[in-house]
Parts: C-alpha cells; structure tokens; sequence
C-alpha cells in the first residue's frame, strides 16, 4: 500500500506514530553522519515521534513501516539502491548526494545516498529539516551538487590579551577572550556553522603562535594561562595592528582561565576534530610580520632582517603543521607590518624563508600529508608571489578580497577586474567577501556609528596590474 499524499502532514505523522517507531539505519563510526542523525533523531523527537536506530546491515530484514538510511559512499550508497531498488547515486564529486523514496507494500523508505561523509551528512541535514517543518510527505528523488566547493567564514578569534587579532582593541574583543577557550561556544558555533552548510572555517590572528604551540627551539616563548586587560580601550590604536598590543594592558589583567600551552593545544585539537566531524576543514590565517607575545625574548624582534625572527617563525610553523593533525592549512598575508625591499629579506623571500620552509619541514616529516598554502593578494604582486613559492609541495592557492570590504553597498565589485587577466587555472583563487558597511557602522547606535566613521581607513590605491592592494579578505576584521 503506497502512502496518499492526499492526507495532511500532520495525519500523515499521526498514522506513522501510532503504528510503530520509524527506523534509522547509518554508520555511526562517521562523525558527519552521526552529528546529521542526531539532527534526524532530535527533529523526530521533537514532533513527539519514537525513532530506533540500526546499522546498514540491518536494513534489508526490517520491516519498520517508514525507515530512514543515510549512507556513505559509493559502496554503502550502492548496497542501499540495490537492497531497496532504489535509482543509484549520481555523480561522485565531493559534498554530492542522491535522496530517494520508495513506498511499497505499506513500508516507506527514505534514503540518502552521499558520495562521501560529507555529501550524506548534507541530505540528512535536509532530511532532518522536512522532518522539523513537517514537510516529509514531498521529500523526494532528487540530486544535489554544491555550486560553491568550499563555503566559509573569517573568523578573527581574540585568543589572549598577549597575542590579540585586530580590532582587540575594544571592549566585544577582550570580552570574547574567554569564549576562545569555551568548548559550549565552538560545539554550538560549528554545529551552525554545519547547518549552514558551511565547511570552512578560517581563524585569523596576528600572530597566533604563542597561544598555541610549544617550539623546541623557544620554549619560554609558549603561553600558560588566558588572559584580558582591564585597561580601557579609546580609539588611539593604528588601523595596521602595529600596537595592537601595548605594554600598559599587563598593568591590569584578569585571567579567564589557567591553562598550560599542553592544555591549549588539546583544547584546539579537540575543536579540530569536532569541526571535521561537522565536514568543516580548519585554517589559521596570520599577517605579518607580528611578534606580539614573543618580542625580545630569544632576540626576536618584528624587523624583517633580524635572522632570529626568520628562524622562530620558521620553528614555529614546523610545530603548528606537526602539533595539530587535523589543521588543514596556512593563509599567509604580505601584512601591514612589513617592508618594500629586494633580495634576501623582501617580502615574499621572507614569506617564503619561514611559512614556506616551515610546511616544508614538517611535510619532510609527514610525506602522506596534504597541506594547503593560500597566500593573499595584499601589499604585494603575483609575480614575486609564484617566484618565491614555485617549490611549496603542497596544494597552493590565492585569495583576494572580492567585494573590498562593502558587500552591501557593492552590487558589482569592479576590485578584481585588474587582477584577473593573471589569475590562471593552475591555482584556485579563494574570493572572500566582507561586510564593513555592517560593522563598522552599527545600526540603532547614532553615536558608535559616528565614531567608527571618523576612525575608517580610506580605500587604498590600486598602482598596477602586477600589485595589487586591498584590504583583509573575509568578515570584517
């Protein structure tokens, strides 16, 4: 007996609910498709339904009246099709996944058939949301293919008062400290973010190191503990990060949390993991050339010829690809806080002297490893940036601030039109947009939006085709 669609939803899940549990069948052991059943698990419950759970090879002896399989892969995705009769997956490019319904002699079975975790994580989650809206009786055969890859956010995370981001000069940034290290905060962020079908997350930092890895070669350098200043912001700090840190904000200091550098790594391990359980991959982006937390002891220095720097943030980057497992690369930007010059100690030779030499280091270490390198478009040239990086041996890829920083305002961004002529298929170009026009200007507050006005930087000048200048890509900063 086929179900009548005829009949309203709310009928529908009455007849369902009192016959008998519906059945869920799915490999736990995959952390994108356990998190989307429990999506299905939660959204079933919540219409006062009972739902069991099964493995895959359960499935072809159930008898359960309405059953929901999710699998993953072309293997599981083709053992469901054939136990059901189901039309196959189609396709196999990553992220896609097939939704197929069969009704027959009084069972109805709704499958979803990924290409990979990450494809039948993102049918369960539509699944999941008919079963919430009540809309599961026109859920049916269809096939889905994202048409952006990577979907992400620019996330600039406020770790410590010693090694801020930008714009941790105010009173929101030095608030969010403590929620850096809140486990509740990043479950609850990238179970959204994975929701939204976002699988990127980028944590921006000036430089990160010290609230994050223990380099052998400069140990004292590491930070125990968290901690904010008390000391009240103005609005005096350089819009180039240069004094982002101050020495006055240790005159009065709270610490949010005791922490040893061996508990802030496991902390980011963890969220690394949770994240990939969400298809989320990881990325730590920097400027440069910021030295906030390790200035002066070892001989480190923020100047762009000083050999000990070169050497520290060369160990440093070692240590960040060794220590975290699951980060899936490095964005590098030819920052604010560095020099023209030629020869040795230019830009992108000293880019390439610590970020380039440092992934390689550790890639010597872990051969198998895939690492991605997305080096910005900011402050210097495609030329000197392909020259410089020809031997990275890894994935390596661009990015460039598509919209400036007005992706309201900006219909059309005509910034890109110089730069794309140069742009070639061999290496993707991450194209980020920002909403300055929001957050600088925020809406309801007369006079917060007539202080952010008076303290914006002007738009940068564009010298040539070959240098192209912008602003930080991504959210606003």
């Amino acid at each position: 007996m086929r179900l009548i669609t005829s009949i309203s939803t709310a009928l529908l899940w009455t007849v369902i609910a009192s016959a008998q549990p519906a059945a869920l069948f799915y490999d736990p052991a995959s952390g994108p498709v356990g998190f989307a059943a429990t999506e299905i698990r939660n959204a079933h419950a919540a219409r006062g339904l009972r739902l069991v759970e099964h493995s895959l090879d359960t499935l072809p002896s159930d008898s359960a009246t309405l059953r929901f399989v999710i699998a993953s892969g072309a293997t599981a995705s083709q053992r469901v099709s054939s136990a059901v009769c189901f039309a196959a997956l189609k396709g196999g490019s990553p992220q896609s996944y097939s939704i197929r319904r069969s009704s027959a002699d009084g069972r109805t079975t709704i499958a979803i058939l990924g290409a990979d975790a990450a494809g039948a994580m993102y049918g369960a989650l539509d699944l999941a949301e008919a079963i919430r809206l009540g809309t599961l009786d026109s859920f049916g055969d269809s096939d889905h293919t994202p048409h952006i890859e990577r979907r992400g956010i620019k996330f600039n995370a406020p770790l410590d008062v010693r090694t801020p981001s930008y714009s941790d000069n105010s009173d929101a940034a030095q608030a969010n400290i403590a929620e850096m290290w809140s486990f509740d905060f990043w479950r609850e962020f990238l179970d959204n973010m994975a929701r939204h079908r976002y699988n990127v997350l980028s944590l921006w930092s000036l430089h990160p190191f010290p609230s994050l890895v223990r380099v052998p070669e400069y140990p004292d350098v590491a930070l125990d503990d968290v901690m904010r200043t008390l000391v009240p912001m103005d609005d005096t700090y350089s819009h180039s990060g240069d004094d982002m840190f101050r020495p006055v904000l240790l005159t009065r200091t709270e610490t949010v949390r005791k922490m040893s550098i061996e508990e802030k790594i496991a902390f980011w391990r963890e969220v690394m993991r949770y994240a990939h359980d969400r298809g989320i991959e990881v990325f730590w982006f920097t400027w440069n050339i910021f030295t906030f937390g390790a200035e002066g002891k070892y001989g480190i220095t923020s100047a762009q010829t000083n050999p000990k720097t070169i050497d520290y943030f060369r160990s440093s980057v070692r240590e960040m690809v060794l220590t975290y497992p699951l980060l899936d690369g490095i964005g590098i930007t030819a920052g604010e806080h560095m020099q023209e010059g030629k020869g040795e100690f230019s830009k992108e030779n000293w880019l390439w002297r610590t970020y380039g030499e440092g992934i390689r280091d550790a890639l010597k270490l872990q051969p198998e490893r895939r690492f991605r390198l997305i080096h910005r478009y900011h402050q210097t040239g495609q030329s000197e940036i392909m020259e410089a990086f020809k031997d990275y041996p890894g994935p390596f890829e661009l990015s460039f601030k598509y919209a400036i920083a007005h992706m309201y305002s900006v219909p059309n961004p005509p910034f890109i039109q110089e730069a794309l002529p140069l742009i070639t298929p061999e290496h993707r170009t991450w194209l980020t947009v920002r909403d300055d026009d929001v957050y600088s200007f925020r809406w309801g507050d007369p006079n917060t939006r007539a202080r952010s006005y008076a303290t914006c930087r002007p738009r940068t000048k564009w010298p040539d085709s070959t240098w192209v200048r912008t602003e930080p890509s991504g959210v606003a900063r």
